[in-house]
């Protein structure tokens, strides 16, 4: 974000509504951008793209788009079909078919007049007929032939065999093939006909031929479907903006800091579960609150109130009851004449390095002294994100401060504010292990590469006295819109 604002604006200030919205607006499209690459549309997109540019699915195209039905397999097996169709063999299997006759053969041999004709052959065609009709007959016999039995039943047989019924069934018999269809049906030859009569004949064919004959066989493939998805995917507004931004890559200065800590503040009361209102050792040691020795002012819960979106910490003139840290007697019981407040996270949040970063605006009178700062479990490191120079108007002081040898140092720069300390500005501290900048609305104020801290901090805003403040100028107030802490990805 720095080095976009320092191209946008040079060495100068932007403003810091400017500023912020230039930075909300990338912030929002950032996440927009990182919800929408894991959405269905562009993980469909990016699938879509990777299959229509290979090479297998260009080939597929190109053969829906040339292939016809002559190239296919069926094709194939239709003109065997044909071959096999005009050979002398199947030429014959079909006339044989042709003349099975054997249904209407069974149903007449089923009727009355066939069945006893039927039983009449058999019996004039057998040898005890013949022998009944064959035999010499000589002046002693008295039975001639047509005096038998026998030949009552071949006069009955002539009858029969004159009757519409066997007439009809006996031309019938003449004509029927089926039992030479039944022996060609036997052969590999016929075989083979019939399996691919039966395959031209099915509906897995015919939907083949109608298939690769469609002059619009291309726009009902799935490979045409797979396109058309592909093409309006293109043109939609998500993949477009996301393909963009892919390609600016506007995000590489922001998607290097993952948020660890924020509050905007928005509720109605202070998130108890962040913030505490007091020094953390008086929380951690006696869950009290008290001051350094040397502090005018007591720190008092209510001296925080929400409103507007801001946590609001207000000094004022005030008679109050509290306690003091004296390095000889411990807490002390005290009587103050002016109250302020503090929040800070020692209770819930600490970081080692990062970017750490609030919106703050106040209300300033000599001595008060408006601090956000990063502090540790001992007196040092401190350092000073925003501290106002108990006698500075328009000015902060940005300070490391650090244990040496017993001894406190210190580097302590001071800053001009861009403007009035009444507006808001987006005060920031990018900390690494090597090296600290300090920021106003992403213009780089102070550096440092000394003595850095090099242990988890936690954050804290107050507003205090070491020197008896004018009565009429009083109360001031301290404004914070929002705070956000982050970490390096």
């Amino acid at each position: 974000m720095a080095n976009i604002f320092s191209r946008l604006f040079g060495s100068k200030f932007p403003s810091t509504e400017k500023y912020e919205n230039e930075y909300n607006t990338l912030r929002n499209a950032q996440e927009r951008f990182h919800k929408l690459e894991k959405s269905e549309s562009i993980l469909r997109y990016f699938e879509l793209d990777t299959l229509v540019h290979s090479g297998e699915f260009a080939q597929k195209v190109i053969k829906i788009k040339k292939e016809r039905f002559k190239d296919t397999e069926a094709f194939q097996q239709f003109k065997k079909y044909n071959e096999h169709k005009r050979s002398k063999n199947v030429v014959n299997y079909h006339q044989y078919i042709r003349k099975d006759k054997s249904k209407l053969l069974e149903e007449l041999k089923n009727t009355p007049d066939v069945q006893e004709y039927l039983k009449l052959k058999q019996f004039v065609e057998s040898e005890e007929f013949a022998a009944i009709k064959n035999k010499k007959v000589t002046a002693d016999d008295k039975v001639r032939f047509k005096d038998t039995d026998a030949f009552q039943q071949e006069q009955k047989y002539k009858k029969h065999k004159r009757s519409a019924t066997v007439k009809r069934f006996n031309k019938i018999l003449r004509i029927d093939k089926s039992a030479e269809a039944e022996e060609l049906k036997k052969t590999s030859e016929i075989q083979t006909y019939l399996g691919l009569k039966n395959y031209i004949e099915s509906p897995e064919f015919e939907k083949i031929k109608s298939e690769m004959n469609d002059k619009n066989r291309f726009k009902k493939s799935k490979e045409y479907q797979l396109l058309e998805e592909y093409k309006a995917l293109q043109k939609s507004e998500d993949v477009t903006w996301f393909l963009k931004t892919t390609k600016d890559n506007p995000f590489k200065d922001i998607d290097k800091w993952a948020l660890t800590f924020e509050d905007n503040f928005d509720g109605t009361s202070l998130d108890e579960n962040k913030w505490i209102t007091g020094y953390y050792w008086g929380k951690a040691l006696m869950n009290d609150n008290y001051v350094q020795a040397n502090e005018k002012q007591f720190f008092k819960k209510e001296n925080i109130e929400l409103r507007n979106s801001c946590a609001r910490i207000i000094s004022k003139n005030e008679d109050c009851k509290g306690k003091i840290w004296d390095t000889q007697f411990g807490f002390v019981p005290k009587d103050f004449a002016y109250s302020s407040g503090i929040i800070n996270t020692g209770q819930s949040f600490r970081q080692q390095f990062g970017k750490f970063e609030a919106k703050v605006r106040y209300s300033h009178t000599a001595p008060a002294a408006h601090s956000f700062v990063l502090l540790s479990e001992q007196m040092t490191p401190q350092v000073n994100i925003l501290k106002t120079p108990e006698n500075g108007t328009n000015k902060i002081e940005a300070g490391n401060f650090w244990g040496n040898n017993g001894q406190i140092s210190q580097s302590v720069q001071d800053v001009k504010i861009p403007g009035s300390s009444e507006d808001f500005y987006i005060y920031a501290l990018e900390w690494s292990k090597n090296l600290m900048e300090w920021k106003i609305n992403g213009i780089t104020v102070y550096t440092q590469t000394e003595n850095i801290p090099q242990i988890p901090m936690y954050v804290s805003f107050s507003t205090h006295f070491t020197d008896i403040p004018k009565q009429d100028k009083l109360p001031i107030s301290m404004d914070i819109d929002w705070v956000r802490c982050y970490q390096l990805n």
